[in-house]
């Protein structure tokens, strides 16, 4: 039968399990490497750290064999499991590699070796399912975060179970590589893409490349003759007749998970909010911009909306595309942070936004743009979407392979 959490007892031992893998504690698959660094006073040392969520190994800056002090330091080896004791929990596990050999790690950083009935790799996918995180945190007694620390004793007691061949953990870990490198593929990818689409941003916007067909000389205009700028506002919070009408209320935090457009938000407010308030309706199509703290996310109204004060908003006239607009802010965005100030955090200012001056193409130029742009960000988004499939498939995969649940 296929493993799962379920078919765990409280102490995380099995009920039940594919009849030809085997139980074995982790103390009987692993050798702990040990090998003390005899620090040298005047000599660089090169420490690594662990992230969690199985996100690999990092580099720290170089430190002074004098500035250890008295701090116990070890070798790094390769092809070691390496787990960050404090965050174990939180799948701080990673594989030391030939290029780490030389660094140094503290304390907090033990390394086990495989011995030969075990591939480390599969050891290694095994504890970045849920269900090795549930094992774990079974060996990690405490608290919650720094108090919360695996127990080596306790994690050479934790129970896997496993094929019993090497042969078939390895053609396991064959599979899941080979998810690995789509999913690698897929990420370089979508990075080439952004990178197009940085240089787009800076040549088409800027007039450095003109598209085919246009060739009339752009005019420098101010933001705020193209443009209405609004500010926002938020209603008493105490009078209940404000809030939860049928007025879609922005906050930076409705833009930051909304992408490019929006048309709805966590919170509305009423007619009466409104009035009662500095904030306005802004028509469908305004381009709403958190202006304080960070400064520039953006997104475009799908509906008749309001937002609080943390935004500059731009009512677009008919000398501007507002989806051109939309895409210049990112070259703005330098120049709005060098103009905002404040004492508790940076702020644009209306005034600031309103004296801007920069050069616009004629609007089908700015609509040609725009479209490019666009099209861009859809094959992005697309690609995007196509990786958190090819990851959750992954996922299952790996549940699938590494609890018996199908079999090579």
């Amino acid at each position: 039968m296929p493993i799962d959490i379920e078919n765990l007892t409280v102490n995380g031992t099995y009920k039940s399990y594919p009849n030809d893998w085997k139980i074995v504690e982790l103390g009987d698959l692993l050798k702990k490497i040990r090998i003390p660094v005899e620090v040298i006073p005047d000599q660089d040392y090169q420490q690594i750290g662990i992230r969690s969520h199985g996100k690999g190994l990092f580099y720290k800056e170089l430190v002074r064999g004098s500035d250890l002090g008295n701090k116990s330091v070890f070798w790094v080896q390769e092809d070691c499991l390496i787990i960050n004791i404090v965050f174990a929990w939180e799948h701080a596990v990673a594989i030391t590699t030939s290029k780490e050999k030389g660094m140094i790690a503290s304390h907090r950083f033990p390394m086990w070796q495989a011995k030969e009935e075990v591939d480390l790799k599969y050891l290694y996918n095994f504890l970045l399912m849920p269900f090795g995180r549930h094992l774990l945190e079974l060996a990690s007694p405490g608290g919650a975060g720094r108090n919360k620390t695996l127990g080596q004793d306790e994690f050479h007691r934790i129970t896997v179970c496993i094929p019993r061949t090497i042969e078939e953990q390895q053609k396991i870990i064959k599979i899941l590589k080979t998810w690995d490198k789509a999913i690698e593929l897929k990420e370089k990818f979508i990075n080439e893409k952004k990178i197009l689409r940085r240089w787009l941003i800076r040549s088409l916007l800027t007039g450095q490349k003109r598209l085919p067909g246009f060739a009339k000389k752009w005019q420098l205009v101010r933001l705020g003759d193209v443009c209405k700028i609004v500010s926002g506002g938020t209603p008493d919070t105490d009078v209940n007749d404000f809030w939860g009408g049928e007025i879609p209320w922005c906050t930076p935090i409705d833009i930051a998970s909304s992408g490019k457009y929006i048309n709805k938000t966590r919170q509305n407010i009423s007619i009466k909010g409104v009035k009662n308030s500095s904030t306005s309706v802004l028509p469908a199509g305004s381009v709403l911009m958190c202006s304080r703290a960070t400064i520039g996310p953006r997104s475009i109204a799908k509906c008749d909306i309001t937002t609080n004060q943390g935004f500059k908003s731009f009512v677009c006239s008919d000398l501007i595309d507002n989806e051109y607009l939309y895409y210049y802010i990112e070259v703005l965005i330098p120049l709005f942070i060098k103009k905002a100030n404040g004492s508790t955090f940076n702020e644009l200012s209306k005034s600031d936004v309103v004296k801007i001056v920069f050069p616009l193409p004629q609007m089908s130029e700015q609509i040609a743009i725009a479209e490019i742009l666009s099209c861009v960000d859809r094959e992005i988004n697309l690609y995007e979407q196509h990786l958190k499939e090819l990851k959750k498939t992954k996922k299952a995969l790996m549940k699938m392979l590494l609890t018996g649940m199908i079999r090579v």
